[in-house]
């Protein structure tokens, strides 16, 4: 697709979601309240319906977009509720070693964990660790899955459209960081309005969340290229915006919010490092078989290609 193109894409994708969350703002003002889900579950759409748009209008965009689940989505898929979870319990665990707070709806032992909130499909009350570990995988994987419904407008357009030719054009790392970039301002008008942020917005808006947006969004970018499709990144989000904001939503912290704000980005720059190693690697390997196969060839263009859930992604 032409540049001018993907820049129509881009302005559109703005200037449709800003609106709604501006007129949620406006009509509802308190975005955590039901009454602003219709319009922040629209926001959430609207990547998807462009890219099906373009698609219609284009033959070139529709055969560039990474739709079609394989086999490979069952394990990767593992892997997408698994990651956002594994980021959840480990701000828990950091809190908690700070002496900053609390979880709301556990208390650790030697023996198990005894679990008094949150929508757990094993149950409440005293479980082994066991059964414990069962519960979150099981209850995760599901919230993740319903979820993914909702977060699948945007990674249609975000990770299954505009990744590859941001990738096909700036390189791996530059093109998933400006991605991830366009993904956090694209959520802008609602972490301004107090929004994920409530304490310090402007902090928020401009700093903490596009670098947890950034380093994530490597992680997706991963899930995505290996699956084959945008359907591993969706449930990614789905998990990002169930259980691991469930769970770190409801510690009990005795300092300011912001210090668990900094311990989460920080449990999530780790992943996306991670991730980040395993693309890079992942394209020399892939870079190096063209070369064997046709000789030198450019390396960007061989990568193209209810929990009381609370958008966070």
């Amino acid at each position: 697709m032409s540049t001018r193109a993907l820049l129509l894409f881009c302005a559109l994708a703005y200037a449709i979601s800003w609106s709604l969350q501006f007129a949620a703002i406006h009509a509802v003002g308190n975005l955590e309240s039901m009454a602003a889900a219709p319009y922040l579950v629209g926001a959430m759409a609207v990547p998807g319906f462009l890219t099906l748009a373009f698609a219609w209008f284009s033959r070139a965009a529709g055969a560039s977009i990474l739709w079609r689940p394989s086999r490979r989505l069952l394990p990767f898929g593992v892997i997408a509720f698994l990651v956002p979870t594994a980021i959840a319990f480990a701000t828990v665990a950091a809190v908690m070693l700070a002496g900053w707070g609390k979880p709301g709806w556990f208390l650790f032992s030697h023996s198990g964990v005894a679990i008094s909130g949150g929508p757990w499909l094993l149950g409440r009350g005293g479980q082994a660790w066991p059964l414990f570990v069962a519960n979150v995988v099981l209850t995760g994987g599901a919230y993740a899955m319903f979820n993914a419904i909702f977060a699948a407008g945007e990674e249609l357009g975000w990770r299954g459209f505009l990744q590859g030719h941001f990738i096909a054009r700036f390189g791996t790392t530059r093109g998933v960081v400006l991605l991830g970039l366009l993904w956090s301002f694209w959520h802008l008008p609602a972490l301004l309005a107090g929004y994920n942020f409530p304490e310090h917005p402007v902090l928020g808006g401009f700093i903490l969340f596009p670098a947890e947006l950034v380093a994530i969004s490597f992680f997706l970018a991963w899930l995505t290229l290996r699956s084959g499709s945008f359907w591993a990144a969706a449930i990614a989000h789905g998990a990002g915006n169930s259980i691991e904001e469930g769970v770190v939503a409801n510690l009990h912290l005795t300092v300011p919010h912001l210090y668990e704000d900094l311990l989460r980005l920080a449990a999530t720059v780790v992943v996306g490092l991670v991730f980040w190693l395993l693309l890079a690697v992942r394209t020399r390997r892939v870079s190096a078989l063209h070369r064997d196969d046709d000789g030198p060839v450019n390396s960007r263009a061989t990568l193209q290609p209810v929990w009381p859930a609370r958008e966070r992604f």
